[in-house]
């Protein structure tokens, strides 16, 4: 079995946003030790502009201590961040939510 990277969380990520639009992209966590995925609901508006903050914390709330995971936000209108924590640090990269034509 293939182990996740952030690319392949990015793909799977751009396949729920084929699927559901980008519109109401809510930040998605993945577990990988739990082989678990669950998003963050009931945000409210006036916080968007802070979802960033918002959404590590609740990562590293759910992940525990030291514990990999993948959190993937909208960044903007037409981007989403993949944060990954992992036991060599933090990698973060930047995905277009449509692909260029």
């Amino acid at each position: 079995m293939k182990m996740l990277d952030i690319a392949a969380f990015a793909e799977i990520t751009m396949r729920a946003i084929e699927r559901d639009g980008f519109d109401g992209f809510l930040p998605t966590l993945c577990l990988p030790f739990q082989k678990h995925i669950s998003v963050l609901e009931g945000l409210p508006v006036e916080k968007l502009e802070h979802v960033r903050d918002i959404a590590i914390a609740w990562a590293e709330k759910n992940a525990g201590p030291d514990k990999e995971y993948f959190l993937a936000h909208k960044e903007d209108a037409e981007r989403f961040r993949i944060v990954h924590r992992h036991s060599g640090g933090i990698e973060e990269r930047l995905f277009r939510a449509q692909p260029a034509f």
